[in-house]
Order: C-alpha cells, then sequence, then structure tokens
C-alpha cells in the first residue's frame, strides 16, 4: 500500500503507511526502512508574523508586549530581531564609532573618582540619519 509521499532520507517514492505516534500518521520507506511522519507542513510561524514582530519592535514596541501581541514567547521575537538584524545591516567597523563626551562637568574636572553615574563615557553611533536612531553605548573600564 503505496502513499504519496517520498522518504526524506533517500528520496524514493515506495513508502507504506506504519502506525501512529502522538496522533500523526508515520510512514516507513521500503528501500532504506527510514520511519518518517508526514513532513508536507512547514514548522515553526510565518514570515508574515515574524516581519511584524520586527517592525512593530522597530516602531517602539517592547518585546514583551510583541510577544504578547502575537502569541508567541518573548524568546521567539528577540530571535526574529536578532535574525533580521543579521541579515540586513553590517556591523559597524571599530573605527568608525564616534565618541561623544555627554557630561560637561567631565571636560572640566578633567577626571572623576567614581565610575558611575554621569561619569562614564559612552559611544554615540549614528544608526538611521532619517528617523534620527541613534545608538548609545556605554564601555565597561
Amino acid at each position: 500500500m503505496s502513499t504519496h509521499c517520498h522518504c526524506p532520507q533517500c528520496g524514493h517514492g515506495n513508502v507504506v503507511k506504519n502506525g501512529f505516534v502522538k496522533g500523526k500518521q508515520r510512514f516507513k520507506c521500503k528501500s532504506c526502512q527510514y520511519q518518517f511522519t508526514n513532513l508536507s507542513k512547514e514548522r515553526g510561524k510565518p514570515l508574515w508574523m515574524k516581519l511584524e514582530a520586527v517592525l512593530l519592535y522597530m516602531s517602539g514596541m517592547s518585546m514583551n508586549a510583541t510577544a504578547k501581541l502575537l502569541g508567541v514567547s518573548t524568546q521567539s521575537v528577540l530571535n526574529w530581531i536578532r535574525d533580521f538584524g543579521e541579515a540586513n545591516y553590517e556591523k559597524p567597523a571599530p573605527d568608525s564609532a564616534i565618541v561623544v563626551e555627554l557630561d560637561e562637568l567631565w571636560h572640566f574636572l578633567q577626571a572623576k573618582k567614581t565610575s558611575y553615574g554621569s561619569g562614564k563615557h559612552m559611544t554615540v553611533l549614528l544608526g538611521d540619519s532619517l528617523t534620527g536612531n541613534w545608538e548609545i553605548v556605554i564601555v565597561k573600564p
């Protein structure tokens, strides 16, 4: 009793039904004896949902709120944002960063005894000049 699916291991079309696993039909390849469930459905969330999560986050919504709105975990939203960033943006070169001192007292005192509060050095990177987005990085001593 052959079915219309093909073996994901060897690609052979001679497969038979072989019971159920967790409520899903299991198949067995007559050629290589590989057992599998029907893999015709793609796993994961649809692309539109991932892009919507990225757009909501870039619009200012928190990851937690985005995850709750879409009915997924916050970790999933974080993974989608990271994947989108790695696929679409280049990491800036280390020498392209502009160091800006935001504390005017630092200029007058030349040094501070504390390494917290407004005494920290911050690196500000220009993100998108059209939207005015900036990235601020605080370097640990």
